[in-house]
């Protein structure tokens, strides 16, 4: 049985994941496996894919899922294949640490109640304009600590401190979750789970609800490639709900937790001040005229049929840009580095990864208990 099984479930959209593969499999000491699925017949003349799968047993490649399923059965699936100690999930166009088994063997020895490792993983859009100076945040600290709950299920289900998405790094996507909190998770699901187009945040949703315990790296383990959510409505199957994934990400992300929570028996109580203030978040995201009015319009809609919403409305004015905001900062700022976002002519997030990996800390020092010389603290 490996340590990690990494899913990767390829939907519409997105290529095939070859150097993804290559990359994780360099290492034929590496002790994880990752399975493949794809919708219809896209293996079938894939050969650089397919001679590796016949080489190499890590790789596993799913029969052709049905295609009239949804992403979120999609991912089911892929995860339900997984023999490994520990799942994870990912898309082609992102990338992981490879190193990830030994984290986690590491993981076991130090943290033994830990069933879902979260980190901070780098969120990379290829589409950013080269000219609106950007940053991205990189962490000195490399540790691993025990992470509480409480704070955890404010940040996600209540909004605490969000922007346009809650800031809650646990879950299957770009985390990794031990076996036995994916068999409680696939156990407790109905008739209410899985009717999204973000089974990213649903799997947050019950990764929070159910783990005994969770763990965090400050290093970052993975580079997310970031593209803009795309509204498009699909009914709420909570009666009369008026938030959906037709209005924008944040009312998506609120719809999957009302829904995920009645179905274990529990109300939604995320509606206030914070939640608002992420729908403004999620209007600003906008920088095209047209687009930004429309969905400023939908949320005041959603807002006023919300209990308590007309007393938001009046406030509720996002600021317009017509291009993203910029931050030419660099450098030291406290426990975290700041790096130009196209850093050794990085564009896409495979590439960043690539990289950050020759500048972070490597995985065998972490695990060891190796000493890193913290560079923002002078001698005397």
């Amino acid at each position: 049985m490996p340590k990690l099984s990494v899913c990767i479930p390829v939907e519409p959209g997105h290529g095939l994941p070859t150097y993804l593969i290559r990359e994780l499999l360099k290492n034929d000491a590496a002790d994880l496996e990752i399975i493949l699925s794809t919708f219809g017949n896209r293996l079938q003349d894939a050969l650089d894919i397919t001679e590796i799968a016949e080489r190499d047993t890590r790789l596993r490649l799913l029969p052709p899922a049905p295609d009239n399923i949804s992403a979120g059965q999609l991912w089911v699936g892929t995860v339900a294949a997984a023999q490994g100690d520990w799942v994870t999930l990912i898309y082609p166009e992102d990338m992981i640490e490879p190193d990830l088994p030994a984290l986690l063997t590491y993981l076991e020895k130090e943290q033994p109640k830990a069933d879902a490792l979260g980190w901070n993983a780098f969120q990379i859009s290829p589409s950013t304009p080269r000219y609106v100076p950007s940053n991205v945040a990189v962490p000195v600290l490399h540790n691993v600590t025990a992470y509480d709950k409480a704070p955890m299920l404010e940040a996600f289900f209540y909004w605490k401190g969000a922007q346009q998405t809650p800031r809650m790094p646990f879950g299957l996507f770009h985390g990794a979750i031990k076996r036995s909190l994916v068999e409680t998770i696939l156990g407790n699901c109905g008739e209410l789970s899985w009717l999204t187009l973000l089974p990213h945040y649903e799997w947050s949703a019950r990764v929070l609800i159910f783990a005994d315990a969770l763990a965090l790296s400050n290093r970052p383990l993975s580079a997310c490639n970031v593209e803009p959510f795309r509204p498009h409505y699909v009914p709420s199957a909570i009666e009369n709900f008026p938030l959906h994934s037709g209005i924008g990400i944040t009312a998506a992300i609120a719809e999957i937790q009302v829904r995920t929570l009645a179905e274990l028996g529990s109300e939604w109580a995320g509606f206030g001040e914070d939640f608002v203030t992420a729908c403004l978040y999620d209007c600003a995201s906008e920088h095209n005229p047209s687009a930004f009015q429309a969905k400023a319009e939908a949320y005041r809609k959603a807002l006023l049929a919300m209990p308590g919403g007309a007393a938001f409305v009046a406030g509720f004015q996002p600021p317009y840009s017509a291009t993203p905001p910029s931050d030419a900062r660099r450098g030291l700022f406290g426990k975290i580095l700041l790096v130009d976002r196209f850093i050794g002519n990085a564009v896409t997030a495979q590439e960043f990864y690539a990289v950050m990996r020759a500048m972070l800390t490597p995985i065998e020092v972490i695990v060891s208990g190796g000493a890193v010389v913290d560079l923002s603290k002078k001698k005397k």
